[in-house]
């Protein structure tokens, strides 16, 4: 993969598509799809992106681990900064 800094916003946003893709092909977790947005896109520790989202660094942890019980209102909170909401996805094609 190019280093984060050289990824063109249309780049960014194909990385997404194939992320989200993967999540609803039960390859990758939402968590999993968090973290790595965070990381390799953002370059965020989670502290930062925490504080950006609104919600406690705890949190966060526990999204990108798949565990707790988060509320629809603190994951909506979560995946705003990247354009994304919860919602109903079919569980078969």
């Amino acid at each position: 993969m190019k280093s984060k800094d050289t990824l063109s916003p249309e780049a960014r946003e194909a990385l997404l598509l194939e992320w989200l893709d993967a999540v609803h092909g039960g390859e990758m977790t939402e968590g999993q799809l968090l973290r790595r947005v965070r990381k390799e896109v953002l370059d965020m520790n989670q502290s930062r992106y925490a504080d950006l989202a609104g919600v406690s660094r705890r949190t966060l942890s526990d999204i990108e681990r798949d565990t707790g019980q988060q509320t629809v209102s603190v994951l909506n909170r979560v995946y705003r900064p990247l354009g994304l909401k919860t919602g109903l996805v079919l569980r078969r094609r």
